[in-house]
């Protein structure tokens, strides 16, 4: 996919030089999720994180007549704060396990990806299902509500219940924020032959990293998100009515991607959970709906898309959602 925003893996190419750690470890942070593919990133205008204006109501426009005056208007605005948190790893690796390494960077890049892949996870994870008041609001919570214009009720009322998120991606309205006067929020800390202790509190020395990612979530207009929540898995998958079921969210899928402000322009893409994915490429497959199909990308990979807009499997909305009345 042709990238008109700064990606995180941009970000460091323009940061950091060739070589550097943090640009490798940038590189597995991209890696380990394709989500950061589609992220634009961008400073926030504070140091934990950035504050802006949403707009609450719009100004008047008037009709005037010929030597007939009009009165001002003005619309209403108020401040929202989205905040930065710091999400921390470390890695402690034996001093003499590293010297019998044949390659002493390569195997601490290998050993590194664990980290890497569980912070990945836990920024995703806050990105859409974030809750803390002083951290990360994510996309479920701010769309928590039947009573929400971007939210569209599939009907489900079972126990295993899942949303498919779309999400119009874009640096002013969208995107995932740093602190300012930072590099990307990104920073990795290396001392060797620190003084650790093993699990029963006694020494040796140690190769030590530490990741510190400083991260947050910014979302301006709500009008570039949709859900369609309450999606009864276990309905789609062995239900009675299972392919009823199938072409009801084929519908409702119109009707959550026609919420998104001007879907036609910039970066869209819809999320859904591993069982969705898989119903949603079958279809695909036995050409059950005319709005699900692949593109080629580059000529080497596949994208699955639904009226346009590219499908992705998230593996952090596997949990079972509470239903969203």
């Amino acid at each position: 996919m042709a990238s008109e925003f700064l990606t995180l893996m941009d970000l460091r190419a323009t940061l950091m030089p060739d070589g550097s750690p943090i640009k490798s470890y940038a590189e597995l942070l991209a890696k380990e999720n394709d989500i950061l593919d589609d992220i634009p990133w961008t400073a926030g205008n504070l140091l934990t994180g950035d504050i802006h204006f949403k707009r609450t109501a719009l100004p008047k426009a008037q009709i005037r007549r010929i030597n007939q005056g009009f009165d001002s208007s003005k619309g209403a605005k108020e401040s929202v704060t989205d905040t930065c948190v710091e999400i921390v790893s470390r890695m402690t690796v034996d001093m003499r396990e590293l010297d019998l390494a044949p390659s002493p960077e390569q195997y601490l890049l290998s050993e590194s990806k664990g980290h890497i892949a569980v912070m990945n996870e836990d920024v995703v994870t806050s990105f859409f299902y974030g809750a803390d008041p002083e951290g990360i609001r994510g996309i479920a919570p701010r769309l928590g509500s039947l009573s929400h214009n971007q939210v569209i009720n599939a009907g489900g009322t079972g126990k295993n219940l899942a949303s498919v998120y779309i999400v119009k991606w874009d640096t002013d309205e969208i995107t995932g924020i740093y602190p300012k006067n930072t590099k990307a929020g990104l920073e990795v800390f290396t001392k060797e032959n620190e003084y650790v202790q093993d699990k029963d509190g006694k020494m040796f020395r140690a190769h030590v990293t530490e990741w510190s990612w400083f991260v947050g979530l910014k979302v301006r207009d709500e009008r570039y998100l949709a859900r369609l929540c309450n999606i009864d898995r276990d309905a789609l998958l062995t239900g009675s009515n299972a392919q009823e079921a199938r072409q009801d969210l084929f519908r409702k899928l119109i009707i959550a991607k026609n919420k998104i402000y001007h879907a036609e322009q910039g970066r869209v893409v819809m999320y859904a959970d591993p069982e969705i994915f898989n119903i949603l490429e079958i279809a695909a497959f036995e050409k059950a709906n005319l709005a699900l199909g692949y593109t080629d990308i580059e000529s080497d990979r596949r994208v699955l898309k639904f009226a346009g807009i590219p499908i992705k499997r998230n593996d952090a909305q596997s949990i079972a959602e509470k239903k969203v009345a």
